[in-house]
This record gives C-alpha cells, sequence and structure tokens, in this order.
C-alpha cells in the first residue's frame, strides 16, 4: 500500500515529537534529582553547618568567661558562661534532630558527655575548686577536636553531595547531547527519506515535462512514490499521449496543406513567367510590374511552403541526406556570393576568414549551403545600412591535434537578442519580439531547419549575443580523419560593399 503525502508527514513529524518528548522526559527527571541534591546542600548541610559553629563558639565563650571569673570574681563573666552553657545545650538540641548520619550522632554524644564532664570540672559556685585546670584544659580540647570533626564531616558531606550533583548535571548534559545528536540524526534520516520519496519521482516528472516542452510528446512517466505522485504520473501521461496525437496532427496537417498548395502555386509560377516572356502577346508597363509583384510574391510563397514541407520531413525523420565530400571554403564562398548583391544595395561589409589548412568534411552539401545561406540571410536582415557580417571558419582540434571538427562563425552589428529568447530562436515559428527585428519577421522557420540539418550532420548550433552588440552564430561539423587536408596555410578574405 502507498503512503500519501499526509500519511508520511504525519509519520515523521510523530517520530520527530516522539523523539523530542523522550528528551524532554530525561532532561526533567534529572534536573530534579540535580535540584534536590543542591537544595540538600544548601539547606540541611549549611544549616547544621552552622549549628555546628554555633555550637564551638558557645563552647569557647564558655570557657573564656568561665576562665575570667575564676581570675577576677566578677558576677557578670559568670553570667555570660551561664548563657553560654544554655546556648550549647540548646545548640546541641537542635543537633540532635538535624543530624542523619550514624557517625555524626556519635560524635554529638560524646560532645556532650564530655561537656558534662567540663561542666562538672567548672564548678562556677566553688569558682572551679572541685576540678583542676589540667583537667578542663584536657577536656576542653576533646570538645574542641570533636566539634572540629563534626564540622569537617559535614562539610565533607556537603561538599560530596555538591560532587554527586555537578556528575549527575554532567551526566544529564553529555545523555542529552547524544540523545539530542541522535534525535536530530534521525529526524535529519527520516527526513531525507522523506523528501527523496518525493522528490524524486517529481523530479522524474519534471525532466519528463522538460522533454515535452522539447516537443517529445511521446515520453511516458513511470513513477514509484506517494499515491499523489502516482496520480499525477497518470494525469501526465494521459496529457503526452493527447499531446502526441495533436502534434501528429498537426504535422499531417500542415504537411498535407503544403502539399496542396505547392501545386496550384506551381502553376502560377509557371503562367506568370510564361506572361512575362510575352508568350500571349505584349504587356504593358502597369501590366508587367503587376506581373513582376505576383511572380516575387508567389516565390516568396513557395519558399515557405517548401520549408514548412522540409521541416516536416525534419521532424518526422523522413528527410534523406546525400553525404559527399565538401570543402567548406567553396560553401561558405558560394553562400557570400549569393548575397553579395543586397549586401552591396545596403551597403554591407561581408567579411571572410577561412583559415587554412581547413579539412574536407563528410555532409549533404545542398544542405550545409542551406544552413549557411540561413545565417548569411539573418545576419544582414538584422544589420543596419553601413555595417559589417564576419564569417570565419578554422578546424577544430581534438586531444591529439588533429582536426576533429569545423567551426563556422557568423555575426553581425544587429540589435542583438534579448538572453530570454536565446534559447527560443531555433523553435521553429518562433519570431523575436524584440523592438529591433520589427518590420524583419520571416516565416520563423530558417533557424529551425538550420537546426535540424547540423544535428543530423552530429555537429552543434548555437547562439551568443548582447542586446545592442550583435549576435554570433556558431556552427560545428564533425570531420573524418582521414579526409584531412595538409594544403599549405593561407587567409581567404572576402569583402563586398557598395560599389
Amino acid at each position: 500500500m502507498k503512503l500519501s503525502i499526509f500519511s508520511r508527514v504525519m509519520i515523521a513529524q510523530s517520530s520527530l515529537i516522539m523523539i523530542i518528548i523522550v528528551i524532554s522526559i530525561f532532561a526533567v527527571g534529572k534536573l530534579r534529582l540535580v535540584s534536590q541534591l543542591n537544595t540538600r546542600a544548601l539547606t540541611v548541610d549549611a544549616r547544621c553547618v552552622s549549628e555546628e559553629k554555633t555550637l564551638l563558639k558557645s563552647f569557647l565563650g564558655e570557657m573564656r568567661n568561665a576562665e575570667e571569673y575564676f581570675l577576677m570574681r566578677d558576677l557578670s563573666f559568670r553570667d555570660e558562661c551561664q548563657n553560654n552553657r544554655g546556648d550549647f545545650g540548646r545548640t546541641a538540641a537542635q543537633l540532635r534532630q538535624t543530624v542523619g548520619s550514624k557517625e555524626e550522632r556519635g560524635l554529638l554524644g560524646q560532645i556532650v558527655s564530655l561537656h558534662g564532664q567540663y561542666m562538672a570540672q567548672t564548678d562556677l559556685a566553688n569558682f572551679g575548686k572541685n576540678g583542676s585546670e589540667a583537667g578542663r584544659s584536657r577536656l576542653s580540647d576533646r570538645i574542641i577536636s570533636k566539634i572540629n570533626e563534626m564540622i569537617r564531616l559535614r562539610e565533607h558531606a556537603a561538599s560530596h553531595k555538591m560532587a554527586a550533583a555537578r556528575d549527575n548535571a554532567a551526566s544529564a548534559a553529555r545523555v542529552m547531547f547524544w540523545l539530542a545528536l541522535s534525535g536530530i540524526a534521525g529526524a535529519f534520516v527520516m527526513a531525507c527519506i522523506y523528501a527523496r520519496s518525493i522528490s524524486r519521482p517529481l523530479k522524474g516528472l519534471a525532466r519528463e515535462m522538460r522533454a515535452i516542452g522539447r516537443g517529445e510528446f511521446f515520453r511516458t512517466a513511470r513513477v514509484e512514490g506517494p499515491a499523489e505522485v502516482i496520480e499525477l504520473a497518470k494525469s501526465f501521461n494521459r496529457m503526452a499521449e493527447e499531446l502526441e496525437h495533436l502534434d501528429r496532427l498537426k504535422a499531417d496537417f500542415t504537411a498535407h496543406v503544403s502539399h496542396e498548395l505547392r501545386t496550384p502555386l506551381t502553376a502560377i509560377r509557371e503562367g506568370t513567367a510564361l506572361l512575362l516572356e510575352g508568350i500571349s502577346g505584349p504587356l504593358t508597363k502597369s501590366q508587367r510590374e503587376i506581373l513582376e509583384v505576383v511572380r516575387n510574391h508567389s516565390q516568396r510563397l513557395f519558399q515557405s511552403i517548401s520549408s514548412m514541407l522540409d521541416l516536416s520531413k525534419m521532424e518526422a525523420e523522413m528527410m534523406d541526406y546525400e553525404f559527399t565530400t565538401c570543402d567548406l571554403k567553396t560553401l561558405i564562398g558560394k553562400s557570400i556570393e549569393g548575397v553579395s548583391l543586397i549586401a552591396r544595395k545596403r551597403e554591407i561589409r561581408l567579411c571572410c576568414s577561412v583559415a587554412e589548412p581547413i579539412p574536407m568534411f563528410q555532409a549533404d552539401e545542398r544542405r550545409v549551403q542551406q544552413v549557411f545561406d540561413n545565417l548569411l540571410s539573418n545576419a544582414l536582415k538584422f544589420s543596419p545600412s553601413g555595417g559589417e557580417v564576419r564569417v570565419e571558419a578554422f578546424p577544430v582540434q581534438n586531444s591529439n591535434r588533429r582536426p576533429a571538427a569545423v567551426e563556422v562563425r557568423v555575426s553581425d552589428d544587429g540589435p542583438g537578442i534579448p538572453s530570454e529568447e536565446i534559447k527560443h530562436i531555433f523553435e521553429h515559428f518562433y519570431q523575436s519580439r524584440h523592438q529591433g527585428a520589427k518590420g524583419r519577421h520571416g516565416t520563423g522557420l530558417g533557424l529551425a531547419i538550420a537546426r535540424h540539418i547540423v544535428e543530423a550532420h552530429k555537429g552543434r548550433i548555437w547562439a551568443e549575443s548582447k542586446v545592442g552588440c550583435g549576435s554570433t552564430f556558431h556552427v560545428v561539423l564533425p570531420v573524418a580523419a582521414d579526409l584531412y587536408s595538409n594544403s599549405q596555410p593561407a587567409t581567404l578574405a572576402i569583402r563586398a560593399a557598395n560599389g
């Protein structure tokens, strides 16, 4: 069962949400544990250490006031000593409720017991006569030592808890990092799988659509993917079938109409020629002018019909080519000779440079001549009066420095072609919308026929142009290695200008 795009999105998003939830639950648990450890260290341990230090302070005060009382017999020192004993007892009682470890409880019991002995040695009523100074000193040292030991134990416990909190925090950070990294990696992998499952069939459809745009209506899209994409592919295939059928009908209609028009048009041309020759009698000047107009327009119409028939044959791959050994210099010379009168009339310079040695090549001479004729006619059509049309030809070498092809460039000084139109100029019936082409439109078939002829010779044709700087058309035709001519280097220069 093919999952829909909606189902794939929901599965991917649900998986990502579950990963986020798991990471969040783990993070909350670890943070709570760290918080508990920190709270306990800051409240219980800190309060215990404070009370233990208060206990020590009370005992030290008791010792100092007792000694002062014994020496000076001042009652105020006795009162202070008794207050210190009371503070000591209250603090010890609070510590009994706070301390939790067995070792601390044992130390607190020893401290209280030793303090009782110290109180017996320090008889305030008899000025300490019931005890000895050495005994009091020994007991006080032991009490201070025990209290300091309790403080160290509690501080050690607090530092241990803080270290445990840090370890837990670091461990939680590491685990969260790897969980997050794993989650991100998993989410990325799932996103890639999901995106690829959609993009691959869509790219396939886009590729087939571009082929349809190039006129390859026989294409059929076979894709695997979500249900919506498969349905789209089926609709595309139905559309391609309809377009192929319509294109076939259009080609058949064009070929049929062109063929049917050719017969009566031939009769019109022959009849006009007979009338102009005076077969039916002499003509007046106005009659001859009218017949000249009819002959010119019938000739243009005949050429247009012939071009449409040729293009129909080329697109149907029914055009026959007669390949012979051709001399590029001769072909270019014939094309230039054919347009030289037009160039002189419009005062346009024709410049041709054919580099030697130039290899011979296999081609249909008449069809390649047609390509050069079309390119030169277009260059003259779009060049301004007083401009220049340049033709260059030279060999193209391969990696072994042997001629692999010949390249011909036809350049003009015309208005140029906008970049957005260059990719369309070799399409049939396409005519530039650029303002510089106003009044210069043809049938829009010349470049399309040239492209078919060049591609039938396994060559390439393309254009380079910049608005306001003219255009250059490139034609590259392959040559056979055994036809290479070792003639001496030379340069052919043909210039045709007015006069």
